[in-house]
């Protein structure tokens, strides 16, 4: 006989003039098997149908619908050089005045069919070198070149890059046909004049190193004369051992996934794109590791106090 049935034996028996008690013990069931009833549906809190926004002034809350949220999602994910996983989606959000978790993120992109498959990291060995630990802008920068594909020449591009590594902000770059060891040094005293200068290393007491690989044009005697006139300390990365200049590849890395969806007839094309890129990455898209802001951004939050090491 199962639990129901003998519920309605009780009822049938009580209905009859036994006494409760007795009648449970005769069907052998307790008080609280027999008043149990089973709740439908999911327990718990009803998600909620709207999300608070904080106005541009910052001064007023007020309530927003969820398709709302939903359509500045989409806006965000449809860029593709913005088309975030749930939980940076989430620091997007938060940096739009939206007060939001990344569990509701989560929810509202699930609903609208927007998450991301699940990315695993393969296995891998680390590198047991000397990890990179500045301490604050402007303290190790990186460098290298990327190699890019130019149809109407029939040629490699190289796209020369430098990176501060404790910002992420990236300081400049050269887009040639050919990278020559004068074009290194106009990099350079580009960078020199647009960002060391003003920020004062010398009196800041920064020591500035430049991490690089053993490329020929970086190790040229007239190069290396250049960052010792300028009192940088250039550093070679050992031979095989791209983890050594990590924040530059790893840059490379972004730089790749957006330079593959298009094929380059000139180059004015491939700088036309690298133009609006460099700017988006430094002034908008977001960065894991520099607190989910983008890397101009966090400097500045740096230099205010707000962000701390």
């Amino acid at each position: 006989m199962g639990l129901g049935e003998k519920k309605e034996t009780v009822a049938r028996y009580v209905f009859q003039g036994l006494k409760r008690d007795k009648a449970l013990s005769i069907v052998g069931i307790s008080k609280h098997q027999y008043y149990h009833k089973p709740s439908k549906g999911k327990r718990g809190r009803k998600p909620t149908s709207q999300t608070l926004k904080i106005d541009e002034e910052g001064r007023d809350v007020e309530r927003v619908e969820d398709e709302v949220v939903i359509d500045e999602i989409k806006q965000i994910h449809q860029d593709p050089d913005t088309d975030y996983g749930y939980r940076k989606m989430t620091f997007a959000l938060l940096l739009l005045g939206y007060l939001i978790n990344h569990k509701k993120v989560y929810r509202l992109m699930k609903k609208s069919l927007m998450l991301k498959d699940k990315w695993q990291k393969p296995a891998r060995e680390f590198a047991r070198y000397r990890k990179v630990l500045p301490s604050g802008p402007l303290e190790v920068l990186e460098m290298d070149i990327k190699f890019v594909w130019i149809e109407q020449q029939r040629r490699h591009a190289f796209i020369l890059t430098v990176i501060d590594t404790f910002t992420r902000v990236v300081l400049g770059r050269k887009t040639a046909c050919s990278i020559k060891q004068h074009t290194v040094k106009e990099l350079w005293c580009e960078i020199i004049e647009n960002h060391l200068q003003p920020y004062d290393c010398i009196k800041r007491n920064i020591i500035l190193e430049i991490r690089n690989d053993n490329d020929s044009r970086f190790i040229a005697a007239s190069v290396q004369k250049f960052f010792k006139d300028n009192h940088i300390c250039q550093v070679f990365t050992h031979p095989y051992t791209p983890q050594e200049n990590g924040h530059i590849e790893s840059f490379h890395a972004i730089l790749s996934r957006k330079l593959k969806r298009y094929s380059f007839w000139y180059l004015q094309d491939l700088e036309e794109c690298l133009v609006l890129f460099y700017e988006k990455y430094n002034n908008h898209r977001l960065h894991g590791s520099t607190l989910n802001l983008p890397p101009m951004v966090f400097w500045q939050c740096w230099e205010e106090g707000i962000v701390s090491a």
